[in-house]
């Protein structure tokens, strides 16, 4: 189910967080930056999808659109950086 596999996402991204913090603690804070980001647009967009109509044909599942993701976009861009530093 779509809640197994988000609650399952989650739990690794806590999971690395926490490695983070152990083993390379100046990066485990742009991470948690960059999950919070992520988490904070997709929340969005669960959201809208959920008020939307069932789709129930095969064109309907097309995006149409890609949903913006610029806070996560910077957000993974300052980890990449603090990890190529730090790692």
């Amino acid at each position: 189910m779509l809640t197994d596999e988000a609650s399952s996402l989650l739990a690794r991204m806590a999971f690395h967080h926490a490695w983070l913090q152990i083993e390379a603690s100046k990066v485990a804070e742009p991470y948690a930056a960059l999950v919070a980001a992520a988490r904070s647009e997709a929340g969005v967009h669960m959201s809208e999808a959920w008020q939307q109509p069932t789709i129930d044909t095969d064109s309907g599942m097309n995006l149409g659109n890609a949903y913006p993701r610029d806070r996560s976009n910077a957000a993974r861009a300052t980890c990449i950086e603090a990890m190529r530093r730090n790692l």
